[in-house]
C-alpha cells in the first residue's frame, strides 16, 4: 500500500537544524569556490547605489576568490593523516571494516577522515551504523563465509549535519535518548536505456522501525512513503554524534565561522580593488576650450598622427591621473584581512599557555590544541560505532577495541616564552641544535618534511666553513697544535 505524505511532517527540518543551517550557506559557497560565490551574486557581493546591472555583472565577473577557508580546512583535516590510523583489537568477524566500511571498498581510514572534515566544517558530525536486512537466528555466530553467502554485513555511514534534517528525543532517567531521526539521501538511478537521474529520499528511523519516503520528481514538495514500515532488532537508533563546538543536544556551531566571515570580507575587498584598478589603469582625458562640434559629439579619436586644433588661446587638453592613495589603502585592507585569516586558521593548532612561564611549563603536557581535542572526540565516536557494529553481530566487544589517530603534532604556543626558553637551553648547551629544530618543528615553525638531523649537520658545517673563511690563519695554527702542546701549556 502506497501512502502520500505531505512535506510538513517528513521533509520540514526541525528547529535545531534550522538554527544551525543559517551559518552553513556561507561555508558551502566558499567551499564551492569562485563559481559558487559568483552564482550567489548579491547575497555576498551587494550592488552599489546607482551601479548599473551591466556594471555590477562586469565587476562580479572580474572578482576571484582567495580561498583561505578551504585551504585551512584541508590543512587541518590532512594533518592527522600524515601517519596511518592504528586500528586496535577489531574482532575477526568485523575485520572487513578495515578495508570496506560501506560495501563500496571505502577504507576505514578514509571514512574517519571524511568524518573529521565534517566535524571541522560544521562543529558536529554523525556516524550511523546499519546492518543488512537479513534475519539471523538468536545467538547464532556466522562465519565470514556464511556472511558472504547471505550478504550479511555491517555498514558504517557518515551522515553530514547538512543531511540530518530532523530528530526527536525523550528524557530517560537523567539522560536524553534519541527516539527518531530523519536524514536525506540522493541516489543516482538508471533512466531509460542509457541515461540516469538523481532521486531524493528521506530515511526515517524510529527506535524499532524504519521507513523510506521518495520525492515526487514532478512535485518536489511531495514525498511518497515506500511500502510498509520495516522493523529492526537493535532496539535503539544506532547513531553516534560527535561534537567539536557543542551548543546543545545534536547542535553545534562551526569552529571556523570567523575565518569564513574574514574570507567573505576578502572577497568583497578584492572586488573593490579590482574595480578601482580597472579605471585607474586608464588615463582620464580632460579638455577645455575645444570646438563646440567636438564637445557635442562627445567622442575623441586618440592615437598617433592625430591633432586637435583650435583658435581658442585658453584651450587645454591633458591626462588626469589618480594619485593612488585609494589603491594603497585597498591593498593594505586586503593584506590585513589575509593576516587575520592566517591567525584564525592557525588557532585550532595552538595551545593556550597559562599566565606564567612556570605554570606554562607544568601545564603544557596536559594542554591540547583544539584539533587534538577534536581528534580525541573522533576516536571515542569511532569506538562507539564499532561497539554498535558488535551489537548488531552479537559479538562481545574487546576491551581495547578502537582506533588511534595521529596527534603528536604541536603547533605554535601563544606567547614568546616557549621559544625563548628553548633558545636559552640551546645557548647553555642543555639541548642540541637538532633537538631545538625538532621542538620548533613540532610547534609549526618549520614544515613537517624537514629533516632536523640533516638540517643541524648542515648548519654546523656552514658555521665551520664561515669561521674558516673569516680566520684562516688562526684556524691553521690551531690545527697544528697537538695534545702534547696542550699538556705542556697546562704545566
Amino acid at each position: 500500500m502506497v501512502k502520500e505524505t505531505e512535506k510538513s511532517p517528513v521533509a520540514v527540518p526541525c528547529i535545531g537544524y534550522e538554527i544551525m543551517s543559517g551559518l552553513w550557506t556561507l561555508i558551502h559557497d566558499l567551499l564551492g569556490g569562485t563559481t559558487a560565490m559568483r552564482a550567489a551574486g548579491q547575497t555576498w557581493l551587494p550592488m552599489e547605489t546607482r551601479e548599473s546591472t551591466t556594471g555590477y555583472a562586469t565587476r562580479l565577473g572580474r572578482t576571484i576568490l582567495y580561498n583561505g577557508y578551504r585551504d585551512t580546512l584541508n590543512k587541518l583535516s590532512n594533518k592527522p593523516f600524515t601517519n596511518p590510523v592504528v586500528i586496535n583489537e577489531l574482532p575477526e568477524e568485523l575485520e572487513y571494516l578495515k578495508d570496506d566500511v560501506d560495501g563500496n571498498n571505502k577504507p576505514l581510514e578514509v571514512f574517519i577522515k571524511e568524518a573529521l572534515v565534517n566535524l571541522i566544517k560544521y562543529g558536529v558530525t554523525h556516524i550511523f551504523v546499519d546492518h543488512s536486512e537479513v534475519e539471523i537466528e538468536e545467538d547464532k555466530q556466522l562465519t565470514r563465509e556464511d556472511e558472504q553467502k547471505l550478504g550479511v554485513r555491517v555498514y558504517l555511514v557518515n551522515i553530514s549535519p547538512a543531511n540530518l534534517i530532523g530528530w526527536q528525543s525523550a528524557k530517560v532517567s537523567k539522560s536524553v535518548e534519541l527516539t527518531q531521526i530523519r536524514f536525506t539521501e540522493t541516489v543516482v538511478e538508471p533512466s531509460g536505456e542509457y541515461g540516469d537521474t538523481e532521486t531524493n529520499y528521506i530515511n526515517v528511523y524510529n527506535k524499532e522501525s524504519f521507513e523510506l519516503h521518495k520525492q515526487d520528481p514532478e512535485k518536489p514538495e511531495k514525498y511518497t512513503k515506500e511500502g510498509e514500515d520495516k522493523t529492526y532488532s537493535l532496539g535503539k537508533i544506532p547513531l553516534i554524534t560527535i561534537y567539536a563546538d557543542r551548543t546543545g543536544f545534536m547542535t553545534a556551531g562551526p569552529p571556523l565561522i570567523d575565518l569564513a566571515w574574514q574570507n567573505l570580507a576578502h572577497w568583497q575587498s578584492t572586488s573593490d580593488q579590482k574595480n578601482i584598478l580597472r579605471f585607474t589603469r586608464f588615463g582620464l582625458i580632460f579638455g577645455k576650450g575645444l570646438p563646440d562640434e567636438m564637445v557635442k559629439s562627445g567622442t575623441l579619436d586618440i592615437g598617433p598622427a592625430k591633432a586637435f586644433l583650435t583658435s581658442n588661446p585658453e584651450a587645454d587638453m591633458k591626462y588626469v591621473e589618480h594619485n593612488g592613495k585609494a589603491i594603497e589603502a585597498g591593498q593594505k585592507d586586503i593584506e590585513d584581512t589575509e593576516h587575520k585569516m592566517r591567525v584564525l586558521g592557525n588557532q585550532p593548532l595552538m595551545k593556550v599557555p597559562s599566565s606564567t612561564a612556570t605554570a606554562e611549563r607544568i601545564d603544557e603536557s596536559r594542554t591540547v590544541s583544539q584539533l587534538q581535542a577534536w581528534i580525541r572526540a573522533l576516536e571515542r565516536g569511532v569506538k562507539q560505532a564499532l561497539g554498535f557494529a558488535c551489537e548488531w553481530r552479537k559479538i562481545e566487544p574487546p576491551e581495547d577495541m578502537g582506533v588511534n589517530i595521529y596527534s603528536d603534532f604541536e603547533a605554535m604556543v601563544i606567547g614568546s616564552s616557549d621559544k625563548e626558553l628553548l633558545l636559552k637551553m640551546r645557548e647553555a648547551g642543555e639541548i642540541t641544535g637538532e633537538r631545538l629544530l625538532k621542538e620548533e618543528q613540532r610547534r609549526g615553525v618549520f614544515s613537517l618534511d624537514m629533516d632536523a638531523a640533516e638540517e643541524a649537520k648542515a648548519a654546523q658545517a656552514e658555521d665551520a666553513a664561515n669561521l674558516k673563511d673569516l680566520l684562516p690563519d688562526e684556524i691553521d695554527e690551531i690545527d697544528e697544535i697537538d695534545d702534547n702542546d696542550l699538556e705542556e701549556d697546562d704545566d
